[in-house]
């Protein structure tokens, strides 16, 4: 019955939505046949439990309403994707680790975002705005969504050359992801700079609600990297993950990149 709406966009379309204000994610998760309860939950973020045509999507309770909202989101892309698999348990560890390759979690995760910070919708808002934490705590709270969806879409489509790293608890990078006008060629580091200010709330600290700019190669694996700077914002967004938003204020590393390629 839902197969047509493998793609968030066919379903927003569908039900007239053209406002952040107007997805009501329960709301929409009900249309597909999905009720969702609020209960609390110990050792998972969400859970949906499934049976022909109806679901039960069973989320934290206790958690943020943007984090919330992403669950029921990340469900419901289980939901009408992975149809004909009874149960998921997910747990939000595995939601803010799983953004890339192809994994189920991947798929859910991407289907979330595309449902919940639709482009059309989220580009003109992210127009013209520095590639910072407070800008995606701004656009968060627009769209009633969680810190790390709403950087990565900050990234994707956001108006600056910029990357978003994800760092493990032991300081490794956990995963990346480049915004479209930063050559393949960048890669992050695999453990951030010592002064960076990813390194100092992996190490315990406080970290800045402030960006900083900080030299490249701090940053960056290339070996041409320490003429150039870039600008770097970090939260803890919980107690293993570090999430990091880099970008280039000035552009020339990029550009001479370009060149040479």
């Amino acid at each position: 019955m839902f197969s047509e709406f493998r793609r968030a966009e066919q379903l927003l379309e569908h039900l007239g939505i053209s406002r952040p204000e107007e997805i009501d994610v329960e709301a929409i998760a009900a249309f597909c046949g999905a009720i969702v309860r609020y209960e609390v939950l110990k050792s998972s973020e969400a859970r949906i439990i499934g049976f022909g045509d109806k679901a039960i999507i069973t989320v934290n309770g206790s958690s943020s309403r943007g984090r919330q909202r992403f669950s029921v989101g990340h469900e419901l892309g289980h939901w009408l994707l992975d149809r004909g698999r009874v149960a998921f348990e997910c747990d939000t560890k595995v939601m803010a680790a799983e953004w890339t390759g192809n994994s189920r979690e991947r798929l859910a995760n991407r289907y979330a975002a595309d449902l919940l910070l639709p482009t059309w919708m989220f580009c003109p808002r992210a127009r013209s705005k520095p590639i910072t934490f407070a800008t995606v705590e701004e656009l968060a709270s627009v769209f009633e969504m969680s810190l790390t969806a709403t950087a990565i879409r900050l990234v994707e489509h956001g108006p600056l050359p910029s990357m978003v790293v994800c760092w493990s608890g032991d300081g490794r990078r956990k995963w990346f992801i480049r915004g479209r006008d930063v050559p393949e060629s960048i890669w992050p580091v695999e453990a951030p700079g010592k002064h960076s200010i990813a390194a100092e709330l992996l190490r315990g600290g406080d970290g800045t609600n402030e960006a900083e700019e900080m030299p490249a190669g701090e940053w960056t694996t290339r070996d041409d990297a320490d003429g150039y700077v870039v600008v770097e914002d970090s939260r803890r967004i919980s107690p293993e993950l570090v999430l990091s938003l880099i970008w280039w204020r000035d552009e020339r590393q990029l550009l001479e990149l370009e060149d040479d390629e």
